[in-house]
């Protein structure tokens, strides 16, 4: 790139072309390159020259698909625009197959392909400086899955499209979430999180939208979010009578006659089969196109355990600790199932390094730990119901660090209530009467939370 002035290299044996795509992209104030034979663009990438290059298929040397593997290797980001008068569907099956930036049939569109042009120079900027920002981000992991990881969310940073991300509980949604906000262009706007799952239908539908508290309204989670990003984290337990509202501002707001009246960006977040839910009508299909434009899957742990050595190095210097682990207690956990995935392990260190600070944790110690802590049908013993909402509330805390927070006792015990009934209804195959009787509740009692809550049975 000459002063910073992108370099266009264009290669097509039609002279005329040739001549037209210069004065195109001299006008857009490019500098251009141009050639009729496929060696001579070789010789200029093999160099390093050029920003994008736009080239015909057939030149009179060779086929351009033959140095296009040689291309990528010498400059794999470099973007490709290859223009053919072969409009053929092996065509375009090539240019598929060599991952070019774009393939456009002659006659092209001039406009159509300045905006290619355009498109691939800020795709190339973008990824320098993601390449600076994934050094930044607050999640950790050399394994292919997070590579995967991280190409999305540099694609996504600066995009406001609607995103739903899916995975285990423990695996770093809210986390993916909170990067997608503060490292984008809405990063000067408030991040607002609302879970679905740990209030009723009502608290839902007033925290949403706001409610009227004795004359003073009470902004909801919409409204407090403008110009920033809502993240909806567990979406799939929202009420249908809720997403059909939901979805009703989200079209309104979309309504190309009408001033948009909210500018915000939703993040979605799920452990459930979403799509699953809409084939059951559990989950409106309409709101789900809607949100589900970006899908974003966080692997469980156990699919990334060559990242756990990494991922305790990261939670130890968050801790400021000096403990450390042994070669042997490493494989350890490198081997375990991890069903509370990455939550589960920071838990775990968080723990040994109050319980045994500065020392080397060997494998017989963690043996022991991991036993304790371990949840599995095989076992006699269970963590007490306590302990859990422990480690709920401090993870719920450390989640939250600097959000505001309120009504957390009421939020708490609804995640509490909620699967309490929904055991129990399951447990006594639907039959409210024993359930009441089980809980110790009256049944009216009962009938009113089954609606709060939402809760469906079969």
């Amino acid at each position: 790139m000459l002063n910073n002035v992108p370099t266009i290299l264009v290669a097509d044996d039609d002279r005329s072309i040739r001549t037209v795509l210069k004065q195109a992209l001299l006008r857009e104030k490019y500098n251009v390159e141009l050639t009729d034979n496929a060696t001579q663009l070789w010789e200029w990438t093999r160099a390093g020259k050029g920003d994008v290059i736009i080239t015909d298929v057939s030149m009179p040397d060779m086929n351009v698909f033959d140095i296009i593997p040689k291309i990528k290797e010498v400059n794999p980001d470099l973007p490709i625009i290859v223009i053919s008068a072969l409009s053929t569907l092996s065509t375009a099956l090539q240019a598929e197959k060599e991952d070019v930036f774009e393939y456009l049939p002659k006659p092209f569109d001039l406009d159509k392909l300045l905006n290619t042009v355009n498109n691939a120079l800020v795709l190339a900027s973008n990824r320098n400086n993601n390449q600076e920002l994934e050094e930044k981000l607050p999640l950790v992991g050399i394994s292919a899955p997070m590579q995967n990881i991280y190409k999305m969310i540099a694609r996504l940073i600066n995009s406001d499209l609607s995103v739903i991300i899916s995975g285990e509980n423990g695996t770093g949604k809210k986390t993916v979430a909170k990067t997608l906000h503060h490292y984008g262009n809405r990063r000067q706007y408030p991040f607002i999180s609302l879970n679905i799952a740990a209030m009723t239908a009502t608290e839902i539908e007033n925290k949403l939208f706001g409610y009227d508290d004795k004359g003073k309204w009470q902004a909801g989670c919409l409204e407090q979010a403008v110009n920033g990003t809502l993240f909806l984290d567990e979406i799939g337990e929202m009420p249908l009578n809720i997403q059909t509202r939901l979805l009703r501002i989200l079209e309104e707001n979309n309504n190309a006659s009408s001033e948009p009246q909210l500018s915000l960006r939703i993040i979605a977040a799920t452990r459930q089969n979403l799509f699953q839910l809409v084939q059951e009508k559990q989950f409106k299909e309409d709101l789900y196109y809607r949100l589900n434009i970006i899908p974003v899957h966080m692997p469980p742990l156990k699919e990334r355990s060559e990242d756990i050595p990494l991922l305790i190095e990261y939670f130890l210097k968050e801790n400021s600790s000096t403990t450390n682990f042994s070669e042997k207690s490493i494989d350890l956990l490198k081997k375990y199932h991890w069903p509370g995935n990455v939550q589960e392990l920071q838990n775990l260190i968080i723990r040994l390094v109050a319980l045994y600070p500065n020392q080397r944790i060997q494998e017989d110690l963690l043996i022991q730990s991991l036993q304790k802590t371990t949840i599995t049908h095989k076992q006699t013993d269970c963590i007490s119901l306590s302990t859990l909402i422990e480690e709920h509330i401090c993870r719920y805390f450390s989640e939250n660090k600097g959000l505001p927070i309120n009504k957390l006792y009421a939020q708490m015990i609804a995640e509490v209530e909620k699967p309490l009934i929904e055991q129990t209804l399951i447990e006594t195959e639907g039959n409210q009467i024993k359930a009441a009787m089980i809980l110790g509740i009256n049944r009216n009692t009962l009938r009113k939370k089954i609606k709060d809550f939402n809760i469906t049975y079969k």
